[in-house]
């Protein structure tokens, strides 16, 4: 399992709005009403994670891998890519409940003329894209996506996209726009919020066979370079 950094003060990273909770069980939601969310229905059942932009504690906290660092780069200055990486996880308080993420396979190749930084918020244009075969930083599915899933976030069973039949799913970003904070001409945190539909499989990482799906969903989500 991947680790993960937490983005606790929210607050900073969308523009200094206020933080909530939520757990509403309606897949179809209003995204004006949300900070962020991936919502759905995980073999029917609805869902939604994320905050609410009213609520007054956090109850599933952005997740991140690190996109800011460029270490791949170092190793394979010609052939690697960064893989970047949003998702929600629940407050600590009540952690024994579904987490979720996406993973942005090599949307930022090392032999770029430009940074990552400065690719960033180009990084994400609209458009379908294709369920990614692998994650790997040299020779992973260029410009794919993959998602990864777990019904506890304390227990050791995950389920990812990697690998298994995809037929009839979908990934697709319908918006996506610059989210910088900025102060004068400084910028402090860039960061690009997207907002999209999915469906796909998701595979127990363990047990192939084991197989779960998300169907309807959508997402929200502010993707910084951290």
């Amino acid at each position: 399992m991947k680790k993960l950094k937490f983005l606790g003060t929210l607050c900073f990273a969308i523009l200094l709005t206020a933080c909530g909770s939520d757990d509403s069980s309606d897949p179809s939601v209003n995204q004006d009403d949300y900070l962020y969310f991936i919502s759905g229905k995980v073999n029917g059942e609805p869902f939604v994670y994320g905050q609410l932009e009213t609520a007054t504690t956090a109850d599933y906290y952005l997740s991140l891998s690190g996109n800011s660092i460029t270490t791949t780069c170092a190793y394979y200055p010609d052939t690697g890519g960064l893989n970047y990486s949003i998702g929600v996880y629940p407050d600590f308080e009540t952690e024994n409940r579904p987490n979720m993420s996406f993973d942005f396979i090599r949307f930022y190749l090392c032999g770029s003329d430009e940074s990552a930084s400065q690719t960033f918020n180009d990084a994400f244009p609209v458009s379908f894209y294709d369920y990614a075969v692998s994650d790997n930083v040299v020779s992973g599915s260029t410009g794919d996506v993959s998602a990864h899933f777990t019904f506890d976030s304390t227990g050791d069973v995950y389920y990812n996209s990697l690998g298994g039949d995809q037929t009839g799913s979908t990934f697709q970003i319908t918006s996506s726009v610059s989210n910088n904070v900025t102060i004068g001409a400084q910028t402090l945190q860039i960061e690009q919020l997207l907002e999209g539909n999915f469906s796909m499989k998701l595979y127990n990482v363990d047990d192939p066979s084991d197989v779960i799906e998300i169907t309807d969903g959508q997402f929200k989500l502010p993707i910084p370079f951290d």
